[in-house]
């Protein structure tokens, strides 16, 4: 008999540990279907025991010590109750912090004397809310206690208008109105509830809208909120800043009183503020109007760069501040200043430069003559530049012929030129020496005469100082830096040239043709 009981006890402990993989591999597998550790909730503020209500899911940490020392984790039941471990179940649900400890208290003072309880929430619970109404995907949010209004709504209503207007129903019948507006724009918390069990999210549709243009620091179209007054949409509006600097003390509201007949009301910025304001009470389709004061506070500068002493930008007052002024400011001319090349650029004559590229862009065979002449005539000249001479304003007695500067002159100061460059058809390109009197002939003399294949008829002269291109016949007086450029003749393609001969004496023999065999029709008495 024994030695079949010590039989069956070996084979009983060989079945045991063969199970065992199985029975681990079991428990992994449980294991890994189990739910990952929910994610801790974010917190805008310490949570309060007096303020927090206590629900299902809520965790927390019962500690007991003194004569007894014990540690528990506690969680709360759905049915909303708290189970302590060998001790009892306590009824929490709804309780705050405080409530919930001295029950807890009650219950282990039952069974330990001359100890101290102390209960603390150590995670918070997580809980649906339903969100309906004019929002992307109806439906369920996962929330928490510390969950507030705008986290489960989108921001946006429509282009550029946001939510003002959102009603939270509370499982207890009582309902509340979020601004998520005034939460964003205002920081105001009191605008953004925070959540609970049971809550329904109602964003309505956005469609009577109140619009702030103008100087304020957040304009455009706001979601019609009952009863608000026209103080209270600027405090939105505008933020906690107040208004921005440049915004004018006028304020005007215009408002419909028919289907197309409008009212105006003005106010100043102390009036739409104040009682007056506060007692204006805004209406579906008014619009604030918040003027800008202009050139508030804008600096007003004119640019001298090149041979000065101290080049950059400087402040002036407009039509007040001369050249000569600007040139002081700057500390005077260098040693190597050309006067001669000084310019004054003017800005604000965009509107010329865009019709002679738009001028410049149409093929030269669809303009007109006018507008050939047009473009002729802008090419040779540069309408940015203010014509000064800079020579004679900086001579003796040159104050008299100061100009006023304004805002955004550029003045240009270029290095001192010696002599006039010759570029193209000529024997020796190069730069010759500047002597007064000479003519652009005598120029290209000096430069070794015009080469064989000289284009003498086109003949150009580019202005060092206006940079622009002149016709050599034009230029009574040349300076220093000019440059005079001879063009090269075309070269003809032999081809082209037999093709165009023979276009030429086709239509010379097709009109010869033409008239021999008309010549009967119109002289019947004459023979050829």
């Amino acid at each position: 008999m024994a030695p079949l009981r010590r039989r069956l006890a070996a084979a009983l402990a060989a079945a045991l540990l063969a199970g065992a993989p199985a029975a681990a591999q079991q428990t992994d597998s449980a294991a890994s279907r189990r739910p990952a550790a929910a994610q801790p909730v974010l917190l805008d503020a310490p949570v309060s025991r007096t303020a927090y209500r206590l629900g299902p899911g809520d965790e927390l940490t019962l500690s007991i010590t003194g004569n007894v020392n014990r540690v528990w984790t506690v969680a709360v039941t759905p049915d909303g109750s708290a189970v302590v471990p060998e001790l009892g179940v306590v009824r929490v649900l709804g309780l705050n912090l405080d409530q919930a400890q001295a029950r807890v208290r009650d219950l282990v003072t039952r069974f330990y004397q001359g100890v101290s309880v102390n209960l603390a929430l150590s995670a918070a619970r997580r809980f649906k809310v339903f969100v309906v109404g004019s929002v992307p995907e109806p439906g369920y949010q996962v929330a928490s206690p510390a969950s507030r209004v705008s986290e489960v709504v989108p921001a946006q209503a429509g282009p550029g208008v946001l939510r003002r207007n959102v009603v939270v129903r509370r499982a207890t019948g009582d309902s509340l109105v979020a601004d998520l507006v005034r939460f964003r724009q205002l920081g105001e918390l009191e605008a953004n509830p925070a959540l609970l069990e049971g809550d329904v999210v109602v964003v309505p549709a956005a469609d009577d809208l109140v619009q702030v243009f103008g100087r304020v620091h957040f304009a455009g179209g706001y979601e019609y909120r009952g009863g608000e007054s026209l103080a209270d949409l600027l405090a939105v509006a505008n933020g906690p800043g107040g208004f921005p600097a440049n915004a004018a003390d006028t304020i005007r509201v215009t408002r419909f009183v028919g289907p197309q007949e409008r009212e105006f009301r003005l106010f100043s910025r102390q009036q739409a503020l104040g009682a007056e304001g506060r007692a204006f009470v805004m209406r579906p389709g008014d619009a604030v109007f918040v003027p800008e004061l202009s050139n508030f506070r804008v600096q007003q500068t004119a640019t001298i760069t090149g041979q000065v002493v101290r080049p950059g930008a400087y402040p002036i007052r407009p039509d007040t501040t001369t050249v000569r002024e600007l040139v002081a400011m700057a500390g005077g001319f260098t040693a190597e200043a050309s006067l001669a090349g000084a310019t004054l650029r003017r800005q604000g004559v965009a509107a010329h430069s865009r019709s002679l590229q738009q001028l410049q862009a149409i093929p030269a065979e669809v303009l007109s003559d006018e507008e050939r002449r047009v473009l002729q005539a802008r090419s040779q000249g540069d309408p940015d530049v203010v014509v000064i001479d800079f020579q004679r304003l900086f001579g003796e007695g040159g104050s008299a012929l100061d100009q006023p500067l304004e805002d955004g002159d550029i003045l240009n100061v270029p290095e001192r030129r010696s002599g006039v460059s010759i570029v193209g058809a000529v024997t020796q390109p190069g730069i010759v020496t500047h002597l007064p009197g000479r003519d652009v002939e005598e120029y290209v003399r000096l430069a070794g005469g015009y080469s064989r294949r000289a284009d003498r008829r086109g003949v150009t002269v580019l202005r060092a100082r206006l940079g622009t291109e002149t016709d050599a016949r034009d230029v009574t007086r040349l300076e220093p830096g000019d440059q005079i450029v001879v063009p090269f003749r075309r070269r003809r393609d032999p081809l082209q040239t037999l093709q165009t001969v023979q276009a030429v004496v086709g239509s010379v023999s097709s009109l010869i043709f033409a008239y021999l065999a008309l010549r009967p029709v119109f002289f019947p008495d004459r023979t050829p």
